[in-house]
């Protein structure tokens, strides 16, 4: 008795586990059976633009998971032009990178389009609001029209299309599985699925 017993709760536990699994495939896509080659490590690619909402909503988490993350992975930030009208706004990551202020702007710039309500969508908004934070603006818009920054948006369309990216906000774990805020049912979810991700690609 006691094995007939055992069974159906041995039966259970396997249905639960297939369960659990296949919900949270739903959280997530596998595009590839390939790594991404661009380097060693595991890789995130985070594919956005200035000007959406959910991107901005998004970015606390983005954040998290960048702070939270081992020496074997990396975030990569791609602004990505989806639109004509979003080339400007990838120009701007770009120059910002290249200026090396990526790192104190990059929030001021969604915070000046989704809280102060400054579009940001000219080159003569891009330099008041450059100047007005203490840089040098011309020698921003000289690199945001720079031959080097249209090399960068080119390799981030290609990126785009090589994992099929058709809105944003978008993440691409390792070249292998996307996710995105539409996947979950909040961020916090978010944050685990990418961890949950680049778990897997350890193992591989």
């Amino acid at each position: 008795m006691r094995i007939l017993s055992f069974i159906p709760i041995a039966l259970a536990l396997s249905i639960s586990n297939i369960a659990i699994s296949s919900d949270s495939l739903h959280k997530y896509t596998q595009i590839s059976n390939q790594a991404q080659t661009e380097s060693d490590k595991i890789v995130i690619y985070e594919f956005f633009w200035y000007g959406c909402p959910h991107c901005y909503s998004m970015e606390p988490t983005i954040n998290d998971i960048e702070s939270n993350l081992d020496k074997d992975t990396i975030l990569v930030k791609i602004p990505v032009a989806l639109r004509d009208s979003w080339e400007l706004h990838a120009k701007v990551y770009y120059t910002l990178q290249q200026m090396k202020l990526d790192d104190n702007l990059h929030e001021k710039v969604f915070a000046e389009i989704h809280v102060n309500g400054n579009r940001l969508d000219t080159q003569e908004k891009l330099a008041d609001f450059i100047k007005t934070e203490g840089y040098d603006a011309d020698k921003f818009l000289s690199i945001l029209n720079s031959f080097g920054t249209e090399i960068r948006i080119k390799k981030a369309s290609r990126l785009a299309n090589q994992y099929q990216i058709k809105s944003v906000p978008a993440l691409i774990i390792n070249g292998k599985y996307k996710t995105s805020g539409s996947h979950v049912d909040s961020y916090q979810e978010l944050y685990d699925v990418v961890q949950l991700l680049i778990d897997k690609e350890r193992l591989n």
